[in-house]
């Protein structure tokens, strides 16, 4: 007779775990970065995350440092300049944001201490990555109706 053996370890041997069992891994986490910009919409805190890997990290940190010179331009105000962080310090962050823009890598999300703090109807995630962007320049066309859409969002919530 067959032993029965833990389908945990079946999935695992084979390359077939669930995401979040995945971003468990230290290995997936040690190469996650974040970047953050605060800014203010219509009297509303936004925050802009990027979350991707370390790849090509001042290509990318470039970018995303073009794109938050955008939004401060339509923006009434940035409350400080944009930062490099991990999620350690997104959690420890005493504002709550009213609305959050994320730009995530696939396979990619914010960590569960994260969600629980702030409002998940608030948060919108773009179609695009930073890392897409890099590869597909095509795809900042993605990225430019996101962000019309995200701040179509926050006026209409007036």
């Amino acid at each position: 007779m067959i032993d029965k053996i833990e389908s945990s370890l079946i999935f695992e041997e084979l390359g077939l775990n669930p995401i979040w069992k995945e971003r468990l891994n230290d290995n997936n986490l040690k190469n996650e970065i974040y970047f953050y910009q605060e800014l203010i919409f219509e009297k509303n805190l936004v925050f802009f995350i990027a979350l991707t890997d370390d790849k090509e990290e001042l290509g990318k940190q470039k970018l995303f440092q073009n794109i938050c010179n955008y939004l401060i331009s339509i923006s009434d105000k940035k409350i400080d300049k944009c930062t490099r962080c991990d999620l350690s310090d997104l959690v420890a962050l005493k504002r709550k944001p009213n609305f959050v823009l994320l730009l995530a890598d696939k396979n990619l999300s914010l960590g569960d201490s994260l969600l629980k703090k702030w409002d998940l109807s608030d948060i919108s995630s773009s179609k695009t990555s930073l890392t897409e962007m890099i590869k597909k320049p095509m795809s900042k066309e993605i990225l430019w109706h996101d962000i019309q859409s995200f701040i179509n969002k926050i006026y209409s919530k007036k």
